[in-house]
């Protein structure tokens, strides 16, 4: 009777001590889970932008909260009049007089389609580089730089606002509230706005 009453103990024992180690692994993986959310949250923005930018049809911009802005540009590529090699040299030629704050992260020709992802250090650099009108900052900071907005976009409640004078998709971080222009958000993404700024005219949104 004694030997089983041993017995029970050790196996309540060896059940305790399971209980114990399993929430010692959850907590562990509790604990490094916040970590990398706090510590690394500006990668893992980045592996999300990365992703997000993947097999897109048409030229997108992801803008983020940090200021960093990515591009993927999809274009017409005829390969039978252009070469991928000169396109890499020109485009390196190009992202080498821009500057540090410009890099081409990617360049695929395909299907008769060439597909350059970018990276920009800021909403200038982007501006410069593609030869047209971009803003991607905080209302207040583009009010500084001259930037008017009407009453609607005002009531509107963001806190940002991007302005682009070229066509293509435009991904923002929060929930976009308002849109000025050629513009449609997407009906599955509040985040995501088409724009067609054709013959000048210029896409606004604030999120």
């Amino acid at each position: 009777m004694q030997h089983q009453d041993n017995r029970r103990k050790k196996k309540r024992r060896k059940n305790r001590n399971k209980v114990i180690a399993a929430r010692t692994i959850f907590v562990l993986v509790v604990i490094l889970a916040v970590g990398l959310l706090i510590f690394g949250g500006y990668k893992v923005y980045s592996f999300l932008s990365d992703a997000i930018n993947d097999d897109v049809e048409v030229t997108t911009v992801t803008v983020s909260n940090r200021g960093v802005i990515k591009q993927t540009i999809v274009e017409e590529f005829d390969t039978g009049t252009y070469d991928e090699e000169s396109l890499k040299k020109d485009i390196d030629a190009k992202v080498s007089e821009a500057g540090g704050e410009v890099s081409a992260e990617e360049l695929e020709v395909e299907d008769g389609k060439a597909v350059l992802k970018m990276k920009y250090d800021s909403d200038d650099a982007m501006s410069a580089f593609n030869e047209e009108v971009f803003f991607a900052d905080t209302i207040d900071a583009l009010k500084k730089q001259g930037v008017t907005f009407d009453s609607a976009a005002e009531a509107a409640g963001g806190s940002h606002a991007v302005i682009a004078s070229e066509t293509m998709d435009i991904r923002c971080p929060k929930k976009i509230l308002y849109a000025d222009g050629e513009i449609s958000i997407d009906s599955e993404n509040e985040k995501l706005a088409h724009c067609n700024a054709k013959e000048g005219n210029l896409a606004l949104l604030i999120y």
